[in-house]
Parts: C-alpha cells; structure tokens; sequence
C-alpha cells in the first residue's frame, strides 16, 4: 500500500514540503510529480502523529488535497492520539477533549483509522471507523530485545494501575505470560499528586518486574510503582510504554531500563522502535 509518511519523511511514497505561516498557520505543498504514477483507487496511508493542534490540522489539510487530486481510499494511521487521556470530563469547568479532536477527525471522512495504543476504548467509540492497534508486537519486540541481553530467573508483567489492568491481561494470554502482578495508587484530580502505591503480591524477591502501559509523561507514576516493587524484593524494574512523552528526562527514579516506540518522539538514551512497523 502506497504512504503519505509524515512521521519519515524519506519513506514516504509520495513526497511533500511543510512550513508554517508567520501567523502559525501550518502548510503543505505536496510534489506533483511523486503523485503522478500512484494509482487513485487504490488504498493510500497518511502515516502520522498528532501531538498538537497544528498536526491534527496537517492531516485534514493533506486529506483535502489528496480528495481534490481524486483519491477514493484514504486512511489514517495515527502513531499518538492528542487528548486521548482526556476521555471524559474530568473536573467540572473542564473540556471533553478527546470527544472533541474526535469530532474534528470525523469531518476527515477516512475510510479507516488506526490509532496506536489509545489510552481506552472511548477514542475508538467517539472517532468513526477507528480501530485500535494494540500494544502487543511492540512488547513482544522489547521483551525479546531485553531477553537477548539479560537471563533473569523470573519474571513478570505489571499493570501500574486499575485502568491499565483489562489491557494488561490480554497481552499477557498473546505473549503467554502467567505472571501478572496488579498494582494499584490514588490519585488527587485536582493537584495530580499521587499516593499509596500498593499491590496484593506480597513477595517479589529475585523478580524482574516489566511495567507495561501506554503512556509516560512525567514518570510519577511508574517510578512509584518501582519504588514500591523494589520494596517487595524485585530485582530490577524495567519500564515498556507505547507512548514516551518523558516531559520530565529520560531517567525515572528505580527504573532500570525503559523501552518505548517513537510515536510521539525519539529520545536519546531510552530503547526506541520504529512505530511504523506496528501501525501500517
């Protein structure tokens, strides 16, 4: 299937120049020739991030052009979803978010949209004709990365939290992993402070822990979370996130390793896959 990559430039089938106007107006021009010899009724992928409002308006400014040059199968391929952890109203006096980047998404009218990992099931319910793309082959990839460097004596995978826990249970039946420890915290919604890391497992000794989830941002979360599993004897603690936004650096307190994708940026220093081999 032929691409309109954003994400990487020099795989893209069809080839294009961005700007931004003086006002912050995004731009695209694409390369009429690289459009020439590409077939209009046959299957297109734009293959993109949405981090911010500019890029979400990329995509409809790409899928305008591409419906005026009479393309009839256009796709979305969406690495990181913006909004997609405001999935309702959180606090009174506060936007649905996502519902609404959903409804600006929809005027797009693509004839599919995966969305890599969303946060929960709401972004698949509010945006038409979307599907989730799991976060199994990536972990896959990242246990098999660390497995040929590493020989812990065993394992584990870890749910960070209570809405992680649905998700975290069918990667574990895919990779076959009987071991599942699930963790809980609270959180305050109007400081974001977070307290009482617990889990039910009362023993860890010996384990390499592997927190699985979609996203980190600041890392509270997760450095918590292995704070907590090294109280209980764990080993090591190894961080595998589909989504690293790392607003904070690229170390997390008691984490030992981290592996991410690229979704919403490439950092140094942290494990990084390709997204594309997991959203196509």
């Amino acid at each position: 299937m032929n691409s309109f990559n954003l994400i990487y430039p020099d795989r893209s089938d069809i080839r294009f120049e961005t700007m931004i106007f003086p006002d912050g107006q995004p731009h695209i021009k694409l390369d009429v020739k690289s459009v020439q010899y590409i077939s209009r009724k046959e299957p297109l992928q734009i293959i993109c991030r949405i981090n911010n409002p500019n890029d979400l308006m990329m995509v409809l400014f790409i899928k305008s052009t591409l419906d005026y040059m009479e393309f009839e199968h256009i796709e979305l391929c969406v690495s990181y979803l913006m909004a997609a952890r405001m999935d309702r109203v959180m606090l009174d006096g506060e936007p649905f978010s996502l519902k609404v980047v959903a409804g600006i998404l929809n005027q797009g009218n693509f004839k599919k949209i995966k969305i890599f990992d969303p946060h929960s099931e709401v972004a698949t319910a509010l945006i038409d004709r979307s599907y989730a793309v799991t976060n199994h082959l990536f972990v896959k990839d990242a246990l098999e990365d660390y497995f040929q460097h590493n020989k812990p004596a065993e394992y584990c995978l870890v749910s960070p939290d209570a809405g992680a826990l649905k998700k975290i249970h069918k990667l574990a039946h895919f990779l076959q992993i009987e071991n599942v420890v699930e963790c809980m915290k609270e959180r305050d919604l109007k400081t974001g402070a977070l307290t009482s890391f617990k889990t039910i497992t009362a023993d860890l000794s010996g384990q390499t822990c592997f927190i699985i989830d979609d996203i980190c941002d600041g890392g509270g979360t997760f450095a918590g979370t292995a704070k907590m599993l090294k109280e209980k004897g764990a080993q090591k603690v190894v961080l595998i996130v589909s989504h690293g936004i790392f607003s904070k650096g690229n170390t997390i307190a008691f984490i030992d390793e981290i592996y991410s994708t690229d979704s919403f940026n490439s950092m140094a220093g942290i494990k990084t896959f390709p997204v594309d081999r997991y959203i196509q």
